[in-house]
């Protein structure tokens, strides 16, 4: 259950008092007058694997928890608005200043900790076409590293998984 759904006590439809029971053979939290189910789904989220002509992979510096201070690739929750392909050119140039272009779906996977609320993660490989390197408010630091010289610090366990598929891509 999330945070919302724990703090969440009347139904947002009716305004009646929300209860714990069976629907659809799962226990979930619902309206106890109507028909309101507050599901609980999974959000969404883009990572991007930015890889320029010498190889070198861009990473942030992480200013926020999780993994604060620990590197990472350029990634965020979807807006509602957006697709996950503009959510990932959103969160690398709000966290790096560079501007990209998405070149193809890298991995696709199910984080059910570390984050917020469990999220499905599309990893996107971009590459870059502008911008200037500059720290965004989510990032101490934006830098490129070498594909073979990475930093040990890497935060999130699927960061190393990502780069080895990166890795035994053709270049």
């Amino acid at each position: 259950m999330t945070a919302w759904q724990r703090r969440a006590k009347h139904c947002p439809l009716c305004g009646a008092a929300l209860v714990r029971g069976p629907v659809e053979g799962r226990d979930r939290t619902r309206c106890g007058a109507c028909a309101f189910v507050l599901f609980e789904n999974p959000a969404s989220a883009a990572a991007a694997v930015v890889l320029d002509a010498r190889r070198h992979v861009l990473l942030i510096r992480r200013a926020i928890e999780p993994y604060r201070g620990q590197w990472a690739l350029p990634a965020g929750y979807q807006e509602i608005d957006e697709t996950l392909e503009r959510a990932a050119v959103r969160e690398v140039r709000e966290e790096t200043g560079v501007e990209i272009e998405v070149v193809a779906l890298l991995d696709l996977f199910f984080v059910p900790e570390d984050l917020r609320k469990p999220a499905n993660v599309a990893v996107f490989l971009c590459r870059p076409v502008g911008g200037v390197l500059t720290a965004g408010e989510d990032a101490l630091e934006a830098a490129w590293f070498d594909l073979e010289a990475l930093p040990e610090d890497l935060g999130f366990e699927n960061g190393p998984r990502i780069l080895d598929r990166l890795r035994a891509r053709p270049t």
